[in-house]
């Protein structure tokens, strides 16, 4: 009996600790801080949106530990499938790298890649045909379309990203999903998606691309279109939320690519951010997001080829003009320490090639080609050839049509055209779609470790705080003698000589598309990126961007603790790009923080195990008084001013 009390002492103490400690800060994992570091040494952050680096950072990070967290299984006879008929095609690649070697091989006509939109209505329902009967095809688990997609896994690729095989790896890639779909139909090719001509639009998430003609639901669950109701045993089913961060590539994004001379410069870990051609690729996964925002789940998405094939056109657009100007591509492999990327390791996946046979000259000679993309010029009757396309002949640039509002009535769109009013944002088939309304919402995937279900998820309040931007106008105009003084903006801080004191001089960089929307409402976004789990969330709050100061909260999926605590990397960013700070409450604070945490089963009030319970844990409602906040159970807050620092560079130093 006397070990009772001790025992009991001790149990309690050990309960009481746990509790105490629902929430930790923890040290930001050193290859990703490293990767945060690297990167802020080399841009400077008033010229680029952070998101950018963010996501390039994760998005390496989370593939390069691919190991330690859940991923999709392997079919183990996909070696087979990827091997069948690849003998000869070793032969042709290894026969000689030589530039003499200038003559396709006669044995099979060029397969001709085109631009998605430039498709015949024939050629894409055929396309279309193929990939669904890949869905279906059993040849491999759980279908052959899945178990591609599965095979873009980082336990088995993980020289796929993170350096010059990139390039090599995800043409040999493209291959092997282009092969499976001529076993389906022999007349088809994986078009691609130039981004470019939905990027020229004022808003490109109402692209035609997005409609049922083409690669369905852009925002949501992908109820329309040819892919509708796409569904994965692990990932559930397919889903996107484009334009909640990063940005589609521009033209001037691929002129810049094609101002270089070698590969070197324009790929991981030499190459600025601007020519970088990995990191441009990964602003278009972050903006269509949903599946295709993470690299484990991205090639789930059908639209993931056709992005891929663009990004293989540039390439192939760059390699003509090496060989105009005397350089062999299939030799200019970068000369890299990263041991997995260099030239003669045996290809990850694909153990009949050397990394550096994705860069033989033989696959776009021998094998497959592409058509140029649309062109047209200032002339006023020049076209683009495509009745999805219009010439925009201010800028001489073929630009994609925005999508038809077909769902509205003939009497909403009878009303539509008798408003004068702007805020109807109504436009059909035209140029850009200038709407700038708050009129979309995130749809979480939910997946954790393999299973698609919200109940496996907690939910964390974050507190965000706002401070508007430099450079900034609204149009909130003082009233001098009766008349509106239209060059003073009464929310403006340089207005007050109280307010300018308390506010950082600074000014950020932005995603191109970074607009004020006129009304003051933007969203502050907030990611939480799995560090022991495999998972990923998103979720956002409105803000009044147009005061000095403005406050909101959201609450953020996390994966619900069991008896392994759930460590995570949480970042915020707004609607622009520009990062947020982070800051963890201790001590009845709240301090500067990595942001990167780790949570205990029991909540302890901090975290909710649905969104009621966060919501009530984070505000206390006494009878017809006022809600107020818990501040104490709100363990996070982001800061978004205009300091131009990065918000991890204190950190593990």
């Amino acid at each position: 009996m006397d070990n009772v009390k001790p025992l009991r002492w001790l149990t309690f103490n050990l309960l009481i600790w746990h509790v105490a400690s629902s929430i930790d800060n923890i040290d930001i994992p050193l290859r990703l801080i490293e990767c945060f570091s690297e990167w802020a040494k080399r841009e400077n952050l008033t010229n680029i949106a952070g998101q950018s680096v963010l996501h390039t950072c994760m998005s390496g990070y989370l593939w390069e530990t691919g190991m330690e967290r859940w991923s999709p299984d392997i079919d183990p006879d996909i070696s087979k499938y990827i091997s069948e008929d690849v003998a000869e095609r070793i032969n042709r690649l290894r026969e000689t790298r030589s530039t003499d070697a200038t003559t396709a091989s006669p044995y099979r006509n060029l397969r001709v890649r085109k631009e998605y939109r430039m498709l015949t209505d024939k050629e894409r329902r055929k396309y279309h045909r193929a990939v669904k009967a890949l869905k279906q095809d059993k040849r491999l688990k759980p279908n052959t379309f899945d178990a591609i997609a599965n095979y873009h896994n980082a336990k088995v690729q993980n020289s796929a990203h993170g350096g010059p095989n990139f390039l090599g790896w995800h043409r040999i890639y493209l291959m092997m999903y282009e092969d499976a779909l001529r076993r389906m139909d022999p007349d088809v090719t994986i078009p691609y998606w130039d981004c470019r001509l939905d990027e020229a639009m004022n808003n490109p998430a109402k692209s035609t691309l997005f409609s049922a003609r083409f690669a369905g639901t852009g925002v949501g669950e992908v109820d329309k279109g040819p892919f509708k109701d796409w569904n994965h045993a692990s990932f559930g089913k397919l889903k996107r939320d484009t334009n909640n961060g990063g940005e589609l590539m521009s033209y001037d994004d691929v002129e810049n690519i094609l101002s270089r001379n070698y590969t070197s410069e324009i790929t991981i870990p030499t190459a600025e951010l601007k020519y970088n051609l990995e990191v441009l690729h990964g602003n278009i996964h972050s903006f269509v997001s949903g599946h295709l925002g993470e690299l484990t789940s991205a090639a789930h998405d059908p639209l993931f080829y056709m992005l891929h094939a663009f990004i293989d056109y540039i390439w192939w657009m760059f390699r003509k003009k090496q060989e105009a100007n005397g350089i062999d591509p299939s030799e200019d492999y970068p000369e890299t320490t990263i041991k997995k990327h260099h030239p003669d390791q045996t290809m990850n996946g694909f153990s009949m090639y050397k990394n550096i046979d994705g860069y033989s000259s033989n696959w776009t000679r021998d094998i497959y080609t592409y058509d140029m993309s649309p062109t047209c010029s200032k002339n006023k009757s020049s076209h683009c050839n495509s009745k999805w396309l219009i010439c925009d002949h201010d800028t001489g640039r073929c630009v994609s049509k925005a999508r038809r509002r077909n769902y509205r009535s003939l009497a909403q769109r009878f009303g539509a055209f008798m408003s004068s009013t702007p805020e109807t944002c109504q436009t059909e088939d035209t140029v850009e779609d200038g709407c700038f309304k708050l009129d979309t919402t995130i749809q979480n995937t939910f997946v954790v470790d393999g299973s698609a279900d919200s109940s496996k998820w907690v939910y964390l309040p974050i507190k965000i705080i706002n401070e508007r931007k430099m450079a900034e106008i609204f149009r909130s105009f003082g009233v001098e003698n009766g008349e509106a003084n239209e060059t003073l903006d009464i929310y403006d801080s340089k207005q007050y000589d109280e307010l300018k004191r308390n506010e950082d001089d600074g000014k950020m960089g932005t995603y191109r598309k970074c607009q004020l929307s006129g009304s003051g409402a933007t969203k502050i976004f907030v990611n939480v990126y799995g560090l022991n789990y495999y998972g990923f969330s998103t979720e956002y709050t409105i803000v009044d961007e147009r005061i000095a100061l403005s406050a909101g909260y959201t609450y953020v999926p996390v994966r619900k603790p069991t008896d392994k605590p759930s460590e995570a990397f949480i970042s915020a960013y707004d609607s622009c790009g520009r990062l947020c700070k982070p800051y963890c409450r201790e001590d009845g604070m709240y301090k500067p923080c990595t942001a990167a945490i780790r949570m205990g089963n029991y909540s302890n009030g901090q975290y909710g195990n649905t969104f009621a319970d966060a919501l009530l844990n984070t505000w206390s409602f006494d009878g017809d008084g006022v809600p107020e906040v818990n501040a104490a159970n709100v363990y996070l807050a982001f800061y978004c001013n205009r300091k131009e620092t990065w918000p991890w560079q204190q950190y593990n130093k």
